[in-house]
């Protein structure tokens, strides 16, 4: 699954994408699930260092509990932030209840719909397929 949890948000440069809310939200995910541990949060981790946001500082601060203010950004910037969420929250193939209502109300702060979070969903679960049947062709070589 490597390839897609190294997915990177597409151009962090633009005016209404906030890297810090960003990087709160992910860590709100990921404290969502007390099952989740040290490859989410190297996730995080990674996500944030790329956007030179302090992951540390951040990590000791929010909780799963954290709320965002109603926020206008950009269609694009809000379905990359819900789509890192999903990524995040499924990287142990187990997408809770918990991490579910919290990408949810995260989505209704952003003004993205229900219908558009389902199709996040189904892009991570086309991701994973092609990451499946990448693995199965690179082995299907090392046996013969």
């Amino acid at each position: 699954m490597e390839m897609c949890m190294e997915i990177r948000f597409e151009d962090p440069q633009t005016d209404d994408f906030d890297p810090e809310l960003y990087v709160k939200i992910l860590i709100a995910i990921a404290k969502a699930d007390p099952n989740n541990g040290r490859p989410e949060f190297a996730f995080i981790c990674r996500q944030a260092l790329a956007l030179e946001v302090d992951f540390v500082h951040w990590a000791k601060r929010i909780d799963k509990s954290f709320a965002i203010e109603a926020t206008q950004v950009s269609r694009a910037t809000a379905l990359a932030v819900l789509r890192d969420c999903i990524l995040l929250a499924s990287m142990d193939t187990n997408f809770t209840l918990a991490e579910k209502e919290r990408v949810f109300t995260y989505a209704a702060k952003l003004d993205v719909p229900r219908s558009d979070l389902d199709r996040l969903e189904l892009w991570v679960a086309d991701c994973r397929e092609l990451e499946s049947r990448w693995k199965a062709l690179v082995h299907s070589g090392a046996a013969s």
